[in-house]
């Protein structure tokens, strides 16, 4: 549901843009926006958790984001969209560090279970095309927004019963840090993120606009071909969390994730056309493959007590920092072309196989901090 909502506003831009009159730059900066609070809110969150659990977090999470969504469906004006989109990106910022330190706490700290983990974001990642996109070709944009911020709230009540282990079983268990691991995941994180929001942002339009010129059609239509390639991702992040529970380091599945993916960025700039669908397939597959490693890697490289923090310095870099993807993917489009903006993609991930490297070369961490509490 984080990511429905998160992806929501690219899946409905054309309609949106002629309503309001915004070109790909404006709501390319509004994107950064929420995007950037999704990621600076996840600082404060991450403190949070560590000092008052993530049962509570969760419920501000998932009703705020709601009443955020409602909002959005509801703006007179395009100033009040993009308050109403921070409120809801500020919302959103809480469930990552929350969600996953409580994953941590509760389960074993293996590659399946934060490839089960990613692949159901994933899923929500892949849906929101479509789901979002149908509904505004069904119903209109703001039919669309407010229908999933109904789902948002009934999803908050559910959470209410949320089994969560105390905060004391959480400082019982064993683990240190290993800081300078972490720094240079922290820098992969911030470039990976940027390619993230960029290729979520524009790739619905992209595909809108290479194979029809009805903005209705094309709403729907990119919607459902966006989530289709991600759907693939899917397949990438189970195929990581295997390799690393085959005895293949973490770090060196980020970097193969990383690194393979700058060839499909590239040729969806230069390529893009009746291709476009394999070619963002193939950037699927391996650009989610970071995404259960990464997890991973911060579960071995913070201590449990500050388990939550580690996760709020991770989404900010990845969510926060990484925002600034929208609004380079969208400055590039006005300025060349909209297929160039994937292009540029692929050098913005050059720096994360850098910082990635490193830390392949680096000494393997043992995974002391992988104790859990069991429920």
């Amino acid at each position: 549901m984080i990511h429905v909502y998160e992806l929501c506003v690219p899946a409905l831009l054309i309609l949106i843009e002629a309503e309001f009159g915004a070109g790909d730059f404006g709501m390319g900066r509004i994107v950064t926006l929420y995007g950037l609070l999704f990621g600076l809110g996840a600082l404060p969150a991450g403190y949070l958790v560590d000092r008052i659990g993530s049962k509570r977090l969760l419920l501000v999470c998932l009703w705020g984001g709601a009443l955020s969504m409602l909002g959005m469906a509801l703006s007179p004006s395009l100033f009040w969209f993009a308050a109403c989109a921070a409120a809801m990106g500020l919302s959103l910022s809480i469930y990552h560090p929350a969600g996953t330190a409580l994953i941590t706490h509760s389960m074993p700290n293996s590659g399946k279970v934060f490839a089960l983990h990613g692949m159901a974001g994933n899923i929500g990642v892949s849906c929101a095309s479509v789901l979002a996109g149908s509904l505004g070709a069904l119903f209109g944009w703001r039919w669309a927004i407010g229908l999933l911020a109904i789902a948002g709230a009934l999803l908050g009540m559910r959470a209410l019963t949320l089994p969560s282990p105390s905060l004391q079983e959480i400082k019982n268990q064993r683990g240190g840090g290993r800081w300078l691991h972490l720094a240079l995941l922290l820098t992969a994180a911030v470039f990976m993120g940027m390619v993230y929001r960029g290729v979520t942002t524009f790739l619905p339009k992209f595909f809108a606009v290479t194979y029809t010129d009805n903005a209705s059609l094309g709403t729907a239509l990119g919607g459902a071909m966006t989530t289709i390639a991600l759907l693939v991702g899917l397949v990438g992040m189970y195929t990581a969390g295997k390799l690393a529970d085959s005895g293949l380091r973490p770090p060196l599945v980020f970097l193969m994730g990383a690194l393979f993916q700058i060839p499909f960025l590239l040729a969806i700039g230069f390529f893009g056309g009746v291709a476009l669908l394999p070619l963002a397939m193939g950037l699927a597959f391996f650009h989610f493959f970071t995404q259960p490693v990464g997890n991973q890697m911060v579960a071995e490289f913070t201590p449990p007590r500050l388990r939550g923090l580690g996760y709020g310095l991770y989404f900010f870099m990845a969510f926060g920092a990484g925002s600034f993807g929208a609004s380079i993917g969208g400055w590039v489009s006005e300025h060349d072309s909209l297929a160039y903006s994937f292009a540029a993609m692929a050098g913005i991930a050059l720096p994360a196989v850098i910082a990635i490297t490193v830390l392949v070369m680096m000494k393997a961490p043992r995974a002391e901090s992988a104790g859990a509490v069991r429920q």
